[in-house]
Protein backbone atom coordinates (compact mmCIF):
# COMPACT_ATOMS: atom_id res chain seq x y z
CA UNK A 1 0.00 0.00 0.00
CA UNK A 2 1.23 3.28 -0.83
CA UNK A 3 2.29 5.93 1.58
CA UNK A 4 -0.42 8.61 2.68
CA UNK A 5 2.31 11.20 2.05
CA UNK A 6 3.03 10.09 -1.68
CA UNK A 7 2.45 11.79 -4.83
CA UNK A 8 2.53 10.65 -8.31
CA UNK A 9 4.26 12.90 -10.78
CA UNK A 10 5.46 11.06 -14.05
CA UNK A 11 8.68 11.84 -14.67
CA UNK A 12 10.01 12.08 -11.49
CA UNK A 13 9.84 9.81 -8.10
CA UNK A 14 9.83 9.53 -4.43
CA UNK A 15 7.81 12.91 -4.31
CA UNK A 16 5.78 13.79 -1.22
CA UNK A 17 4.62 16.23 1.30
CA UNK A 18 5.57 16.44 5.31
CA UNK A 19 1.79 16.78 6.30
CA UNK A 20 1.63 13.36 7.76
CA UNK A 21 4.71 14.12 10.28
CA UNK A 22 3.61 17.75 10.75
CA UNK A 23 0.44 15.89 12.24
CA UNK A 24 1.72 13.69 14.17
CA UNK A 25 3.91 16.40 15.98
CA UNK A 26 1.22 19.35 15.98
CA UNK A 27 -2.16 17.45 15.37
CA UNK A 28 -2.95 19.17 12.10
CA UNK A 29 -0.52 19.66 8.81
CA UNK A 30 -1.20 21.08 5.41
CA UNK A 31 0.25 20.41 1.92
CA UNK A 32 2.78 23.20 2.38
CA UNK A 33 5.75 21.11 2.27
CA UNK A 34 7.18 18.89 -0.38
CA UNK A 35 9.97 16.88 -1.56
CA UNK A 36 10.93 14.41 -4.22
CA UNK A 37 13.63 13.67 -6.96
CA UNK A 38 14.74 15.82 -9.33
CA UNK A 39 12.21 17.31 -11.96
CA UNK A 40 13.99 17.73 -15.11
CA UNK A 41 11.96 14.85 -16.13
CA UNK A 42 8.39 15.96 -15.74
CA UNK A 43 5.91 14.64 -18.37
CA UNK A 44 3.30 16.62 -19.52
CA UNK A 45 0.89 14.87 -17.32
CA UNK A 46 3.63 15.09 -14.43
CA UNK A 47 3.90 18.54 -15.31
CA UNK A 48 -0.08 19.27 -15.32
CA UNK A 49 -0.12 17.68 -11.61
CA UNK A 50 3.08 19.31 -10.43
CA UNK A 51 0.91 22.66 -10.98
CA UNK A 52 -2.12 21.05 -8.84
CA UNK A 53 0.16 21.12 -5.95
CA UNK A 54 0.37 24.99 -6.63
CA UNK A 55 4.44 25.18 -5.71
CA UNK A 56 5.41 28.73 -5.71
CA UNK A 57 9.18 27.95 -4.73
CA UNK A 58 11.16 24.85 -5.74
CA UNK A 59 14.68 24.71 -3.65
CA UNK A 60 17.10 22.87 -5.98
CA UNK A 61 20.28 21.09 -3.92
CA UNK A 62 21.96 19.51 -6.61
CA UNK A 63 25.56 20.04 -7.87
CA UNK A 64 26.21 22.84 -10.23
CA UNK A 65 26.61 19.86 -13.30
CA UNK A 66 23.41 18.30 -12.21
CA UNK A 67 21.43 21.42 -12.45
CA UNK A 68 22.44 22.70 -15.53
CA UNK A 69 19.33 21.15 -17.15
CA UNK A 70 16.70 22.45 -14.48
CA UNK A 71 13.57 23.62 -15.61
CA UNK A 72 12.20 26.72 -15.11
CA UNK A 73 8.29 25.26 -14.02
CA UNK A 74 5.77 28.07 -14.19
CA UNK A 75 4.35 29.62 -11.98
CA UNK A 76 7.27 28.73 -9.66
CA UNK A 77 10.49 30.70 -8.44
CA UNK A 78 13.49 28.18 -8.70
CA UNK A 79 16.58 28.65 -5.90
CA UNK A 80 19.76 26.47 -6.25
CA UNK A 81 21.47 25.96 -3.08
CA UNK A 82 24.23 23.52 -4.65
CA UNK A 83 25.77 20.73 -2.38
CA UNK A 84 28.15 19.23 -4.97
CA UNK A 85 27.81 14.92 -5.07
CA UNK A 86 30.94 13.69 -3.67
CA UNK A 87 30.23 9.37 -3.24
CA UNK A 88 30.49 8.39 -6.70
CA UNK A 89 34.06 9.75 -7.02
CA UNK A 90 35.03 8.34 -3.71
CA UNK A 91 33.68 4.97 -4.90
CA UNK A 92 35.19 4.93 -7.84
CA UNK A 93 38.63 5.70 -6.24
CA UNK A 94 38.01 2.61 -3.69
CA UNK A 95 37.29 0.60 -6.99
CA UNK A 96 40.75 1.83 -8.27
CA UNK A 97 42.75 1.04 -5.16
CA UNK A 98 40.92 -2.47 -4.82
CA UNK A 99 39.25 -1.36 -1.86
CA UNK A 100 35.72 -1.29 -2.60
CA UNK A 101 33.28 -2.98 -0.56
CA UNK A 102 29.34 -2.68 0.67
CA UNK A 103 30.97 -2.07 4.55
CA UNK A 104 33.02 0.69 2.33
CA UNK A 105 30.11 2.16 0.46
CA UNK A 106 28.05 2.31 3.64
CA UNK A 107 31.27 4.28 4.93
CA UNK A 108 31.14 6.60 2.59
CA UNK A 109 27.35 7.26 2.91
CA UNK A 110 27.70 8.12 6.88
CA UNK A 111 30.49 10.10 6.41
CA UNK A 112 28.67 12.31 3.60
CA UNK A 113 25.82 12.74 5.89
CA UNK A 114 28.51 14.21 8.55
CA UNK A 115 30.09 15.97 5.72
CA UNK A 116 26.63 17.52 5.26
CA UNK A 117 26.22 18.40 8.45
CA UNK A 118 29.57 19.99 9.22
CA UNK A 119 30.23 21.34 5.90
CA UNK A 120 27.12 22.79 4.28
CA UNK A 121 25.86 24.93 7.10
CA UNK A 122 24.80 28.04 4.46
CA UNK A 123 23.18 26.05 2.52
CA UNK A 124 20.99 24.51 5.25
CA UNK A 125 20.41 28.48 6.80
CA UNK A 126 19.55 29.07 3.38
CA UNK A 127 16.82 26.22 2.91
CA UNK A 128 15.26 28.29 6.26
CA UNK A 129 15.53 31.21 5.19
CA UNK A 130 13.37 30.78 2.15
CA UNK A 131 10.87 28.22 3.99
CA UNK A 132 10.42 31.05 6.45
CA UNK A 133 10.20 33.90 3.49
CA UNK A 134 7.68 31.47 1.51
CA UNK A 135 5.14 32.17 4.32
CA UNK A 136 2.02 30.58 2.97
CA UNK A 137 3.25 29.56 -0.32
CA UNK A 138 4.25 25.87 -0.74
CA UNK A 139 7.89 25.18 -1.36
CA UNK A 140 9.49 21.95 -2.62
CA UNK A 141 13.05 21.12 -2.41
CA UNK A 142 14.89 18.21 -4.10
CA UNK A 143 17.79 16.70 -5.16
CA UNK A 144 18.89 14.26 -7.36
CA UNK A 145 17.17 10.94 -5.85
CA UNK A 146 15.47 13.04 -3.16
CA UNK A 147 16.36 10.85 -0.39
CA UNK A 148 20.23 12.36 0.84
CA UNK A 149 20.78 15.89 0.83
CA UNK A 150 16.98 15.54 0.37
CA UNK A 151 16.58 13.61 3.29
CA UNK A 152 19.04 15.51 5.54
CA UNK A 153 17.08 18.45 5.07
CA UNK A 154 13.20 16.91 5.75
CA UNK A 155 14.87 16.11 9.21
CA UNK A 156 16.10 18.93 9.98
CA UNK A 157 12.88 20.79 9.15
CA UNK A 158 11.08 18.00 10.80
CA UNK A 159 13.09 18.59 13.98
CA UNK A 160 12.45 22.23 13.75
CA UNK A 161 9.22 21.70 13.86
CA UNK A 162 9.19 19.63 17.03
CA UNK A 163 8.87 16.19 15.27
CA UNK A 164 9.68 13.20 17.17
CA UNK A 165 12.99 11.09 16.10
CA UNK A 166 11.03 8.10 16.01
CA UNK A 167 8.63 9.73 12.88
CA UNK A 168 11.47 11.50 11.26
CA UNK A 169 13.18 8.49 10.72
CA UNK A 170 10.32 6.59 9.68
CA UNK A 171 9.37 9.45 6.97
CA UNK A 172 13.34 9.23 6.05
CA UNK A 173 13.26 5.70 5.25
CA UNK A 174 9.99 5.84 3.43
CA UNK A 175 12.54 6.39 0.19
CA UNK A 176 13.08 2.93 0.29
CA UNK A 177 9.25 2.46 -1.04
CA UNK A 178 8.81 5.25 -3.14
CA UNK A 179 12.00 6.00 -5.05
CA UNK A 180 12.81 4.76 -8.31
CA UNK A 181 16.75 3.90 -9.30
CA UNK A 182 17.79 4.58 -12.86
CA UNK A 183 19.28 1.50 -14.62
CA UNK A 184 22.72 1.07 -13.05
CA UNK A 185 22.95 -2.29 -14.20
CA UNK A 186 25.65 -1.00 -16.88
CA UNK A 187 27.86 0.20 -14.16
CA UNK A 188 30.57 -2.46 -13.03
CA UNK A 189 30.22 -2.10 -9.15
CA UNK A 190 29.08 -5.18 -6.80
CA UNK A 191 25.41 -5.44 -6.02
CA UNK A 192 25.62 -5.30 -2.53
CA UNK A 193 27.60 -2.07 -3.12
CA UNK A 194 24.77 -0.63 -5.06
CA UNK A 195 22.09 -1.31 -2.61
CA UNK A 196 23.70 0.53 -0.15
CA UNK A 197 24.13 3.63 -2.25
CA UNK A 198 20.87 3.64 -4.22
CA UNK A 199 18.74 2.54 -0.41
CA UNK A 200 18.82 4.51 2.63
CA UNK A 201 19.84 3.02 6.09
CA UNK A 202 19.10 4.35 9.57
CA UNK A 203 22.79 4.29 9.88
CA UNK A 204 22.86 7.06 7.75
CA UNK A 205 20.84 10.12 9.09
CA UNK A 206 21.91 8.74 12.58
CA UNK A 207 25.49 9.99 11.17
CA UNK A 208 24.42 13.07 10.92
CA UNK A 209 22.58 13.56 14.20
CA UNK A 210 25.85 12.29 16.05
CA UNK A 211 27.33 15.03 13.99
CA UNK A 212 25.03 17.64 14.94
CA UNK A 213 25.81 16.11 18.63
CA UNK A 214 29.45 16.05 18.51
CA UNK A 215 30.06 19.40 17.12
CA UNK A 216 27.12 21.31 19.12
CA UNK A 217 25.58 18.93 21.70
CA UNK A 218 22.14 18.34 20.01
CA UNK A 219 20.36 18.46 17.29
CA UNK A 220 18.31 21.58 19.14
CA UNK A 221 21.73 23.38 19.06
CA UNK A 222 22.85 23.24 15.67
CA UNK A 223 19.51 24.19 14.13
CA UNK A 224 19.99 27.41 16.91
CA UNK A 225 24.08 27.69 16.99
CA UNK A 226 24.62 26.92 13.45
CA UNK A 227 21.52 27.74 11.43
CA UNK A 228 20.16 30.50 13.40
CA UNK A 229 16.58 28.82 14.20
CA UNK A 230 15.90 29.53 16.92
CA UNK A 231 12.32 29.67 18.91
CA UNK A 232 11.02 32.94 16.88
CA UNK A 233 12.37 31.35 13.44
CA UNK A 234 10.95 27.58 14.38
CA UNK A 235 7.69 29.59 15.27
CA UNK A 236 7.64 31.53 11.86
CA UNK A 237 8.19 27.83 10.26
CA UNK A 238 5.13 26.71 11.77
CA UNK A 239 2.79 29.41 11.50
CA UNK A 240 3.61 29.36 7.25
CA UNK A 241 3.94 25.97 7.18
CA UNK A 242 1.25 23.90 9.47
CA UNK A 243 -2.07 24.63 11.00
CA UNK A 244 -2.36 24.17 14.46
CA UNK A 245 -5.37 23.00 16.24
Amino acid sequence: MEHVSHIILDGTTNVRDLSWPLAMAQGAGTRRIFRSACLDRLSPHGLRAFCELQVALVIDLRGKEEAAAAPQLEGTVRVHLPIEPTVAARLLRHRADGTLSAAVAVSVMEDTYRDYIVNHIEIFTGVFHHLIKARQQPVLFHCAAGKDRTGVAAALILTALGVAPSVIMEDYLLSNQLYRSPNLSTIDIPDDVREAILKVRPSYLEAAFAAMSEGWGDADRYLEKALGVGIREREAIREAMTIVT
